[in-house]
């Protein structure tokens, strides 16, 4: 009987830290942030949902390395310097590229007040799942950032937390859902700005994605990678 309210009031204990660790990751903000909210306002939920799906996948992914091959994962990171300068090169592009063509399409929309809001029913929009959900792994698997940070979650979890083996499933799973929930609330709500946006708004949230991507482009290249 013990063992039995031990073992209920542990996975208790784990589902709460799992849901805290999630709602605070919820409230970071990187580049696949700003990305996951221009594609709900262009192309709507679905797309946005599907993005999502690819940038939680490489979380994962990097969530089981580093529970599995920390010390390896290390040693590159510190090893190979040129890794931030690459992964900070593609955000620099990437930016650089949607400030320019957003910046080029502001120079050929009308200046009309007849122009009030912008046709993004989803009716009209092609949507391509394994597209949306590759460039999202893409995009998050990139920063060398999002890496080191699990890895770093992984042993504030085993050695402050002390939580060991299957205990690590549960935790990280409930942080993974949380984190996935508040996601789909933070899509459903900015997929409902485009019925308040015109062209010209569009093309101004484009540049501001962008400057963001530059941003965090500099800061990678610019920053040591320290555990």
């Amino acid at each position: 009987m013990k063992w039995f309210f031990f073992a209920y009031f542990y996975k208790m204990d784990l589902i709460l830290n799992g849901i805290l660790f999630g709602i605070f990751l919820s409230l970071l903000f990187g580049p696949a942030f700003f990305i996951l909210i221009e594609t709900s306002i262009r192309k709507g939920f679905k797309a946005a949902v599907f993005l999502d799906i690819g940038i939680l996948l490489s979380d994962a992914l990097y969530l089981i390395a580093s529970l599995f091959i920390a010390e390896k994962i290390n040693y590159l990171l510190y090893s190979v310097s040129y890794i931030k300068y690459i992964a900070g090169g593609i955000f620099l592009l990437i930016g650089g590229y949607s400030i320019i063509k957003n910046y080029l399409s502001l120079k050929v929309i009308p200046n009309s007040k007849e122009i009030k809001e912008v046709n993004t029913s989803s009716e009209h929009i092609i949507i391509y799942p394994f597209q949306l959900i590759a460039k999202g792994f893409g995009l998050n698997a990139i920063n060398p950032g999002v890496l080191v940070f699990w890895i770093a979650a992984c042993t504030y979890a085993t050695k402050e937390l002390q939580i060991q083996g299957a205990g690590l499933l549960y935790y990280f799973g409930i942080t993974i859902i949380t984190l996935f929930s508040i996601d789909l609330l933070k899509i459903y709500f900015s997929s409902k700005l485009k019925n308040y946006l015109n062209p010209k708004n569009l093309c101004y949230l484009g540049i501001i994605v962008g400057c963001a991507l530059v941003f965090f482009g500099i800061t990678i290249c610019l920053k040591e990678i320290k555990l």
